[in-house]
Formats: structure tokens, sequence, C-alpha cells
């Protein structure tokens, strides 16, 4: 099977993103979740070989990616930016990338995000994080977020999207 992204849209994406692992965890074929461990740096990891997950929220928004490889996935909110910011964040070569608009400072972060949780590596500095990565990857846009995965396999056409009401059962089942 290949790299799939769950998503779902609620109140606060934090929040929904367990619910949501634990329910693209069955959608995919894996069953009930096993306790999660962790990387020294925090990244959730399911124990065993040939099972990767990622997950990711901003604002209402959360997404979890699972994989039989490594997997990074992001997803962030459009929002004002400072103006110096994209001049921290892009090395001179990154530049031509970035059209100057919000849309498109967010879809380069979530690729260098997405590249980071793959490899399980920091973030800082993150003129030295490569956009585009070195690896297959996918830019997804929606009204008002910019979503990116990076993987080692073909990356997903779309994000299966569920509804918060599938998650309801997740909430209440053990």
């Amino acid at each position: 099977m290949s790299t799939k992204i769950y998503g779902v849209k609620g109140e606060d994406g934090r929040k929904l993103s367990r619910p949501l692992l634990r329910l693209a965890a069955r959608k995919y074929g894996w069953g009930e979740l096993p306790e999660l461990e962790y990387s020294d740096r925090g990244k959730p990891l399911i124990p065993g070989e040939g099972r990767w997950l990622s997950l990711s929220h901003s604002g209402g928004y959360a997404l979890c990616a699972l994989s039989e490889c490594p997997v990074g996935v992001d997803i962030e909110l459009v929002k004002s930016h400072r103006p110096g910011l994209p001049a921290f964040c892009f090395a001179e070569e990154e530049m031509p990338l970035f059209d100057g608009t919000d849309g498109s400072f967010t879809r380069l972060w979530t690729l260098k995000e997405s590249f980071c949780k793959l490899g399980d590596t920091p973030l800082y500095p993150p003129r030295k994080v490569p956009v585009p990565p070195p690896c297959p990857h996918k830019s997804y846009e929606g009204e008002g977020w910019w979503a990116s995965v990076c993987c080692q396999d073909t990356p997903p056409e779309t994000i299966e999207w569920v509804n918060l009401e599938d998650l309801v059962e997740v909430f209440t089942t053990p």
C-alpha cells in the first residue's frame, strides 16, 4: 500500500489529530492503533517495521499521513507574514520560487516542514532546509490553507477528507 493522507476540519485541529490517527489506521488497514513510541525529538512512531506516520494541525485542520516508508506531512493556515521573514526562511537560490504572496510563503514553508518531519530533523535554521525537497513531494491547496507531503514513494494525488461525525465514534470507542 502506498502513502495516504487523511484530513479533518473542526474546531481545534490539535484535539482532532489523535482521533484522526486512530480512524486513519483503521481505514489504511492497520486495525487498532498500538501504543505509540516517540523519537528523541518527539516524533510519534508506530512500533514495528514498515509502519510510518506523520501528524500535523493548524487552526481547525488536522492531517495524518500513513505509509510503509518514512513520511512527513504539514498543513498551515495562510497568514500574513512579516516582510523580512522570507529572507530569513529561504536561501537565495530559493527566492525565485517565492512570488511574494502569503500563499506562496505558506506553500514553501509546508514543503520545508514536511521534509524535516520525513527525516525527523530540525527545521532550524530554515534557510538550510531545501526547497524543493530532494524527495518525492506534493503540495495541496484549500480555502485558506496549504499542505505538503514528503515521502519515499509516490505522493498521493489528494487528501482523503473524513467527516467530523466519523471521529465521534473514535472518541467514544475504547
